[in-house]
């Protein structure tokens, strides 16, 4: 066996067997529900709504106002009761950074938002949230 084949082999390996753990979309390993299914295309869809909505996001004719977004951190939320009653079954704070063009100075410029996900009867539902910290995805 070369040595590239001996550094290889165990590369394969592993992407092999970190890739038999995943199953369908939305369904975990041990074949059960994901709670977090659909919270990808949600953040999608805040994204999205920046993009339209956003003043710095809308200076550029070009469509190109904004760019750069980054999802800075995602963090779960405790349920609380009456929150359970309602139907929530899953809840992550998201921070998202991205650059906005400031048409002033003709440069663009960091802008960053927080939005709390709220997983109810199978959809997501997104509602404005406080900073957080960055590192730990916790309210600042």
């Amino acid at each position: 066996m070369s040595r590239l084949s001996t550094l290889i082999a165990p590369a394969v390996v592993s992407a092999c067997l970190a890739l038999g753990g995943c199953g369908e979309s939305g369904k975990t390993a041990a074949g059960g529900e994901d709670k977090y299914a659909g919270l990808d295309e949600a953040i999608r869809g805040w994204h999205a709504s920046i993009k339209a909505t956003d003043d710095l996001c809308k200076a550029k004719a070009d469509g190109k106002g904004c760019q750069g977004f980054e999802v800075a951190c995602k963090g779960e939320r405790e349920i609380a009761p009456a929150e359970q009653a309602k139907g929530v079954s899953a809840k992550v704070v998201v921070a998202m950074s991205w650059e906005g063009w400031d048409a002033v100075r003709s440069e663009y410029r960091t802008s960053s938002g927080f939005a709390e996900f709220n997983k109810i009867d199978g959809a997501w539902k997104r509602s404005d949230a406080g900073p957080v910290n960055l590192a730990t995805c916790v309210a600042a």
